[in-house]
């Protein structure tokens, strides 16, 4: 996000404290370093039910405990998110990055649910970043599996197109009031 005067402010990652098949980080480690990074607002995309399956029931309540503001937006992994969703997340973000706060994205991997809201954030605030470049940069940075399914990939080439079809309904829902 430097582009917009906000260097190393927006971060993803994996879940925190993942304790799943080879998978097995150390919660309180991981917290350790949301907090070293002076990360404020977490936004998570994963649901109750893989907090439990994924060993870490009680995440929540340990961003809480620390001070971290949590932004709970769930969807199914594999999944795109409604495009009511997407907007409300990006103003999430952007009221955040307005106070100078530094947010982290994280779904269970950090690839699929993440990226695909860092590519839509990525858009949204830079109109000259095409779906490609910025799963390029998404793949650049967080590996090649990156946007993992067909059904990412589509939501993140139409993107702009339902972002302007989402803003043209709430003007007419705001007229029609």
């Amino acid at each position: 996000m430097s582009f917009m005067g906000c260097p190393q402010s927006v971060a993803l990652s994996g879940l925190p404290g993942c304790r799943f098949r080879n998978v097995y980080q150390n919660l309180h480690m991981d917290l350790n370093k949301i907090e070293n990074l002076r990360i404020s607002d977490v936004i998570m995309l994963v649901t109750k039910g893989e907090l439990r399956k994924y060993r870490v029931p009680n995440l929540m309540g340990e961003y809480e405990m620390r001070g971290i503001r949590l932004h709970h937006y769930p969807f199914p992994d594999g999944t795109v998110p409604s495009v009511d969703n997407v907007m409300r997340i990006i103003d999430t973000i952007r009221q955040a990055l307005d106070e100078n706060r530094k947010v982290l994205i994280h779904c269970m991997g950090g690839l699929g649910r993440a990226c695909v809201i860092a590519s839509c954030l990525l858009q949204y605030f830079e109109n000259s970043f095409t779906p490609d470049q910025t799963i390029f940069l998404l793949r650049d940075l967080r590996g090649a599996r990156a946007i993992q399914t067909v059904k990412q990939y589509n939501f993140v080439q139409d993107f702009r197109s339902l972002c302007e079809a989402w803003m043209d309904e709430d003007i007419e829902r705001s007229v029609s009031r």
